[in-house]
């Protein structure tokens, strides 16, 4: 609501300073409701978007649980391999003819 839309064309005193009293609170009053509805909205877009980061943060940290236990599985891989080839290389060693020469 424009101020400037209460004032009567013939001035004040047409409708008096009660008038414009009543003018003034109603232009404040529906100004204040207006940025409160501003505020509110711009708080409900905050929200959503610290929601949306929020599930985002949610799968980046699941999937770097899942990598972690594929790693942590590739390692165990891999030390089973090594005891098996340090296995084999013992095994060998037992056929070989002594001074190393296969």
């Amino acid at each position: 609501m424009d101020f400037a839309a209460l004032i009567p064309p013939g001035g004040l005193g047409a409708i008096g300073v009660g008038g414009t009293l009543l003018g003034v609170v109603i232009y404040l009053l529906n100004a204040n409701r207006v940025d409160r509805r501003e505020y509110q909205d711009a708080i409900d877009r905050a929200e959503k978007r610290a929601d949306e980061a929020d599930v985002r943060r949610k799968a980046a940290e699941s999937r770097v649980d899942d990598l972690n236990k594929a790693v942590d599985e590739a390692r165990a891989a891999r030390r089973v391999a090594e005891d098996k080839a340090a296995l084999a290389e013992r095994e060998l060693e037992r056929y070989r003819p002594p001074g190393g020469v296969p």
